[in-house]
């Protein structure tokens, strides 16, 4: 395809002035490109990939194990002006099947003043709206997966200063694989992120991704909130139709706060999220209150390139029961051989979910299965 694209794009430009299109190395990504003379049309290609080995043991028995935790093949670039730019990215490790993940355009003339339409990742959490490169650990936090309102069509306005970031968005509240949206269904995101000593560094790399003046230190705070009425479903892939069957569980309304705090300092990072969320199933159930926290702390101990973290996480899922919180602590050592692009992470995880009466859950849904989990993982990150 991007043959047929290049070929199609060399054969306007001859007409036009006899110079063939640009192919260069994206500007702030490893890959290639293929842009006009004067950069206002570019294609570029790219790939978002994990392959781990990961042992799990709950309660003392050895279980499945997952081997792409994302593996993401996308399309990016812009059209017309540099400030009009697009993406489009699928997921191919799903245990169903492949599904369109993202697919946005961005209008954004001025740094401070921009807008995202289409589906896209909800900006609710820091965190989940980093990519799988830019994130310390194997994986997205439970905490902050469980409280996240997800990928959703819809559009969000958005800005950034030196010192503020902020997000707004209303979306469909429909399920990411559904191509149309449910009638009466919303979901509104909300995030202000204030750094008052200046930007922060790159994701949650700041050091390792730094220029030789390092990362200095910074601190950064956020403001959350999100509200909505959706219809929570459970999908499943029919391999006899090829389709995906549909179970309804239940129209529910919530209401969420968050905040977060990230300190950068050379080689010293620190960063934490806490929620809040009150909800009210329409038809299963009584209101209930989620709360959840979850903490990590990383340290650079050689050059730009070993790395050391830990990461705590806790979730009551209801405030209203009793046995159901959730608490899990990891310890990992990361080889970024050429960050953001090339990682060897090495981790542990302990994990223990409580186990609830299951006749009072109710519309409750727990964040991992009961019992007590070890988890090893030895993962390969690849993105360009």
């Amino acid at each position: 395809m991007l043959g047929v694209l290049a070929a199609a794009g060399v054969e306007a430009a001859d007409a036009k002035d006899d110079k063939p299109p640009k192919v260069e190395t994206p500007r702030e990504d490893k890959g290639f490109a293929i842009a006009s003379d004067d950069g206002n049309y570019r294609l570029g290609a790219g790939l978002q990939s994990a392959y781990k080995l990961e042992p799990v043991w709950e309660n003392g028995e050895a279980m499945s194990r997952t081997a792409f935790p994302f593996l993401r093949p996308r399309i990016y670039g812009n059209v017309y002006r540099p400030w009009i730019s697009f993406w489009t990215s699928l997921e191919l490790a799903s245990p169903l099947a492949p599904f369109l993940l993202d697919s946005y355009v961005d209008v954004q003339p001025w740094k401070a003043a921009g807008l995202r339409l289409g589906q896209h990742y909800t900006p609710l959490s820091r965190h989940e709206s980093l990519g799988p490169q830019q994130i310390l650990f194997p994986e997205f936090a439970p905490v902050a997966n469980y409280f996240w309102t997800g990928r959703d069509k819809g559009v969000t306005f958005m800005g950034t200063t030196d010192t503020l970031e902020y997000y707004a968005g209303i979306y469909s509240g429909s399920p990411l694989r559904s191509i149309t949206s449910d009638p009466g269904r919303w979901v509104s995101n909300v995030r202000l992120t204030v750094s008052p000593m200046g930007p922060m560094g790159y994701g949650e790399l700041p050091y390792i991704m730094s220029d030789e003046n390092g990362a200095p230190l910074r601190v950064s705070f956020t403001v959350q909130g999100a509200g909505g009425k959706v219809q929570r479903r459970e999908e499943n892939f029919n391999v006899e139709t090829g389709s995906f069957d549909i179970i309804d569980e239940g129209v529910r309304k919530f209401a969420t706060g968050g905040v977060d705090f990230m300190l950068q300092a050379q080689r010293f990072t620190f960063f934490m999220e806490a929620y809040i969320e009150r909800t009210n199933p329409e038809a299963a159930g009584t209101n209930f209150t989620s709360v959840g926290a979850w903490a990590q702390a990383d340290y650079v101990f050689y050059k730009k390139v070993l790395d050391a973290g830990v990461r705590l996480s806790w979730l009551d899922a209801s405030h209203e029961l009793d046995d159901d919180a959730l608490y899990i602590a990891e310890a990992q050592l990361a080889w970024f051989l050429d960050a953001p692009f090339l990682a060897v992470k090495l981790r542990y995880q302990f994990a223990h979910q409580e186990t609830p009466d299951p006749a009072l859950l109710g519309a409750v849904t727990l964040a991992k299965d009961t019992g007590t989990t070890n988890l090893l993982t030895l993962q390969l990150n690849l993105a360009f």
